[in-house]
């Protein structure tokens, strides 16, 4: 039987060893994937990048039908919708990238207002300080209509779509293995929750394991889908640089929240800021570079508000300088408080968190 393009896809993508820049490769030489499909391995060794043991394997693989019939199965019985290049539901921005991937695996819903992304990613290993700001900034990209991308890796990206659902708004995670191997497992709860307010995706098939190469790979998707990266924590090496280098690749904007100087967490994000990356210091600092006109959404209905009795002190002088009509800056509330900035600042934060004020454009807040 006969298998449609979008079939031809997704068992090339099953395909060991073929990514998207040998795609394009083999595309340019045998013009569709009809005259590809019947091609020999002498004709598939003409293409750069493709040697004997990879034409044999592409070959076998053209003919595999069975592994492409258990792959169906095994998506459809998981929940696992699979978008290839060929259908209208693949995401505009990754069509805009050097190396789309062939086909995505979408447990979830991809949405038009997806194309609207920032992504928020940094240090594993993440301080506190980190992880309230990934929180907080992705908290108010999500309060604003912007869909939140990450990795759903231990410290910043968990915090980051942890920071989005607390809104009704939108969070993607990209996985670096198929998404019947989630990683890291701990994460479990969280990805399901993901799921209820946007998608997990991979390129890697169902069963892929998280191997440490299919990281970088995962980190040009992340970019890709986004508008621009924002990176929160990162040392010299880290994987969020990656991403910050696939962004500058595919023509997105880089941001870089700094941090303490003696904090090798900062060092990354220090660096980034010296290569021109833009500082950010508040939501507005991302919208503003990226000409973004917000539509506010809600704040997410299932998230209970915390009775104002269990506030601390501080957290309840600070509640009451904020209105529940008309909303006031930081400094007025600073003024009337009687509390540093740095204070006033560090308190709302927390009160954000408690899901009791929310924050507005231009530092001024409100009661909800």
């Amino acid at each position: 039987m006969a298998l449609t393009a979008r079939e031809q896809l997704i068992l090339l993508n099953l395909v060991p060893g073929i990514g998207s820049i040998h795609m394009r490769r083999l595309l340019e030489a045998f013009v569709d994937l009809d005259r590809l499909w019947t091609a020999s391995t002498q004709e598939l060794q003409q293409v750069e990048g493709i040697g004997p043991v990879l034409a044999q394997r592409l070959v076998a693989g053209c003919r595999d039908e069975a592994t492409l019939q258990r792959e169906l199965a095994l998506a459809k019985r998981e929940g696992v919708t699979i978008v290839t290049l060929e259908d209208a539901a693949y995401p505009k921005p990754l069509r805009t990238i050097p190396d789309p991937p062939l086909a995505l695996y979408v447990r979830g819903t991809l949405e038009p207002s997806d194309d609207v992304a920032v992504a928020v990613v940094g240090a594993r290993g993440a301080s506190g300080y980190g992880l309230q700001c990934a929180e907080r900034l992705a908290y108010d990209l999500a309060l604003r209509g912007v869909t939140v991308v990450s990795g759903l890796a231990r410290g910043i990206d968990a915090a980051a779509h942890r920071g989005a659902l607390k809104t009704s708004g939108r969070t993607i995670a990209v996985l670096g293995s198929g998404l019947s191997r989630l990683y890291p497992p701990e994460h479990e709860e969280l990805a399901s929750r993901v799921v209820r307010q946007g998608a997990l995706i991979s390129e890697f098939p169902m069963e892929t394991a998280p191997l440490p190469q299919h990281f970088p790979r995962r980190n040009r998707l992340i970019s890709g889908l986004s508008l621009g990266v924002v990176v929160v924590e990162a040392s010299q090496r880290s994987g969020a640089l990656i991403t910050a280098d696939c962004a500058l690749e595919q023509g997105r904007e880089v941001f870089a929240v700094p941090g303490p100087m003696t904090s090798v967490t900062s060092q990354g994000t220090h660096q980034l800021v010296k290569q021109g990356a833009r500082l950010v210091t508040s939501v507005e600092d991302i919208l503003e570079e990226l000409r973004l006109s917000v539509r506010p959404v809600a704040d997410a209905a299932t998230t209970e508000s915390t009775p104002t009795h269990r506030l601390s002190g501080s957290e309840q002088c600070v509640f009451e300088c904020v209105q529940a009509h008309e909303p006031r800056y930081i400094d007025a509330i600073a003024d009337e408080s009687g509390l540093s900035l740095t204070e006033v600042s560090s308190t709302l934060l927390q009160l954000e968190l408690k899901q009791v004020i929310r924050q507005l454009p231009g530092k001024q807040f409100i009661r909800r």
